[in-house]
């Protein structure tokens, strides 16, 4: 013989709370931080384009690298300091950079503000 189980209005608060915790670690999880102290939130990752929220806080920087794919860059809040072999470009919010690939550049954030930037790399 089953049973149903009906949980009082308190009863389900813990369930609720459980359910409201495993969403906010799901959403940690997806944001992922560099040794520099630079996160990434991941929002769309496929063969064709791979769409990032970074946060680079004062003082941080990506580092010299080079992209095997062109991005744009969006800068949405603080300033953007990026170094390629054309020079120094200082980007501020609504500014966007477009970089082809095989470009070596770092992006900085030599603000006393975190910079918040969309990247968008294009796959194909």
């Amino acid at each position: 013989m089953s049973r149903l189980l009906r949980l009082s209005p308190v009863g389900r608060w813990p369930a609720v709370v459980v359910l409201v915790a495993l969403v906010l670690l799901a959403q940690l999880a997806a944001a992922q931080v560099t040794g520099s102290g630079v996160t990434a939130q991941v929002l769309v990752d496929n063969d064709a384009v791979r769409v990032a929220l970074l946060v680079f806080p004062p003082g941080a920087a990506s580092g010299e690298h080079v992209g095997l794919d062109p991005e744009l860059g969006i800068v949405l809040e603080g300033e953007l300091t990026l170094l390629t072999g054309g020079g120094r470009e200082v980007l501020g919010p609504g500014a966007v950079r477009w970089l082809p690939a095989l470009v070596p550049h770092d992006a900085r954030n030599e603000g006393a503000v975190p910079l918040k930037l969309w990247v968008v790399l294009v796959k194909r």
